[in-house]
């Protein structure tokens, strides 16, 4: 089982990030998103939800061309062979969902009973600024 701070240190994250270069369409990272806005609701999505949204948030800045420190290479590598393009709906909506999660929901409630949500919370400002940025 992996477990980190990072968006990409997590089982959900990994899988799903696995499961999007194996087979998965540039429209998936878009219905990540867009499924995890709309049906967010902070008593109720769990944590794997969440980190798993978060990958895809990640996939949104590296679009940006601002990825992650540690964005995995083959990833990187799928962003580019899909030609993904930046897509200023999504960026909202990734912005959208990270405040969601940061500001309460089961993940952030995890973290914030632990010495690493400070650090937890560094990563996701820095993914947020990553976002916004030009």
């Amino acid at each position: 089982m992996a477990w980190g701070i990072s968006n990409f240190e997590n089982d959900s994250a990994q899988e799903w990030v696995e499961d999007l270069i194996a087979k998965g369409k540039s429209t998936t990272v878009n219905k990540e998103i867009e499924g995890f806005v709309k049906n967010f609701k902070a008593s109720e999505t769990d944590m794997m939800t969440c980190c798993t949204f978060l990958a895809a948030a990640e996939i949104i800045a590296a679009v940006k061309d601002d990825p992650a420190d540690d964005i995995p290479e083959d990833l990187e590598d799928w962003i580019k062979e899909n030609r993904l393009k930046n897509d200023e709906a999504m960026v909202k909506k990734a912005i959208e969902g990270l405040n969601k999660i940061t500001r309460g929901s089961e993940l952030q409630e995890m973290y914030e009973g632990s010495q690493l949500y400070d650090d937890w919370m560094d990563i996701q400002k820095d993914l947020l600024t990553r976002l916004k940025r030009g």
